[in-house]
């Protein structure tokens, strides 16, 4: 088994990350997606569900103004969370995981492209408040992954960093969140929830774990 030293700083993704909810999100955006005309398969879904809503919902129903992809994505985001609220759950070991790092002292940070209302969703539920330094979503940059905006946001308060190779970890679970966390220069680990250990490492993931228990296991 691979052994790891501890980073100096963690960024963790968040849906399918922390929690694995990307089914949620597929069922959420099927039931907006046939409603307004767009998309009616899962696979249609699956297909194109990287970057903002706003790019989403390009991509599902054409050409669309910022004021209607946005109600869109609110209904969606809303469906999201009445259908996971009764079952939201963190990934198996994270919260060992989160207070193994910090002990350590090791500042975290979560940096998603989800709404900055789901993101408060997820962290009041699993109650990660007090491990986190700070946390960022969509409305906090314009592109989305692949892009690395918004990790370059999240270290933005760490600033006077002068990180090392390998000091910061990104942990991801999409091919487009590792390619944004490569190129921040991040070791980047891949949580296999929604891509298998070939296609995360084929976007450049350093190694994969199906759980935080087997990184918990691999930094002993």
């Amino acid at each position: 088994m691979k052994k790891l030293a501890p980073p100096a700083y963690v960024i963790f993704d968040m849906d399918g990350t922390l929690v694995d909810n990307y089914h949620v999100h597929i069922d959420a955006w099927l039931a907006i997606s046939t409603k307004y005309g767009g998309p009616d398969s899962r696979e249609a879904i699956i297909a194109d569900l990287h970057g903002t809503n706003f790019e989403i919902c390009q991509k599902y129903f054409g050409p669309t103004s910022e004021e209607v992809a946005e109600r869109i994505a609110e209904e969606k985001e809303s469906k999201y969370r009445e259908l996971y609220a009764p079952h939201i759950k963190p990934i198996k070991g994270l919260m060992s995981f989160l207070d193994h790092l910090n002990d350590l002292s090791i500042p975290m940070a979560v940096g998603t492209m989800g709404t900055k209302e789901n993101a408060r969703f997820v962290i009041d539920a699993l109650g990660l408040h007090s491990h986190l330094s700070h946390w960022r979503s969509a409305e906090c940059v314009e592109r989305g992954k692949p892009h690395p905006d918004i990790f370059k946001e999240c270290l933005t308060p760490w600033q006077e960093l002068n990180l090392q190779h390998g000091q910061l970890w990104i942990i991801e679970d999409t091919s487009s969140g590792v390619a944004a966390g490569k190129a921040c220069g991040a070791t980047v680990i891949g949580v296999r929830t929604s891509k298998t250990d070939e296609e995360l490492c084929i976007a450049g993931a350093d190694f994969t774990v199906p759980d935080y228990d087997e990184l918990l296991k691999m930094m002993a």
